[in-house]
């Protein structure tokens, strides 16, 4: 089995952007997650992942972040005992901490919201190791937008 680049041409489908990294010396860009529906992200942080990999393929050096905050601010925690998320707690975090743990091995940042902390009751230790905590991820959005990052919001 291709890759997904194989089977898009393959298919007839390509769009020309698969193949027209070769002018493009670093992908940066700013994946801004609010979702709070554990299926969906884990899908998107999937895809992210599969972007990552495939610049990394055609020797292109990525630079994604992703930002956590609203709904999505539960995702950065251990467990949801003690947070606003406390009534979903029967939630499994499981698949979607293993998802966000690999997107961090493979040289992606995760950051969360501290203001979106805050307001869930997630208290810093509770954050998973690798996630960073910055006070207001919205900042962190305009600096990397300005430093010529892609800007992709994940609702």
């Amino acid at each position: 089995m291709g890759s997904v680049d194989d089977r898009v041409r393959r298919e007839g489908q390509a769009t020309g952007a698969v193949g027209d990294c070769a002018g493009l010396a670093h992908a940066r860009a700013v994946w801004d997650f609010t979702t709070g529906d554990a299926r969906r992200f884990r899908d998107r942080l999937e895809l992210v992942i599969d972007a990552l990999e495939q610049f990394r393929m055609q020797a292109i050096p990525a630079d994604f972040v992703v930002l956590l905050h609203g709904p999505a601010t539960r995702f950065a925690a251990r467990t949801l005992a003690g947070t606003k998320f406390a009534p979903d707690e029967s939630q499994d975090l499981a698949p979607a901490h293993a998802v966000l743990r690999r997107f961090v091995e493979l040289g992606g940042r995760a950051v969360v919201c501290g203001i979106a902390m805050d307001r869930s009751a997630i208290a810093p230790e509770n954050v998973l190791d690798g996630v960073t905590v910055e006070r207001n991820v919205f900042v962190n959005a305009i600096a990397l937008q300005n430093r010529g990052y892609a800007y992709l919001p994940i609702a």
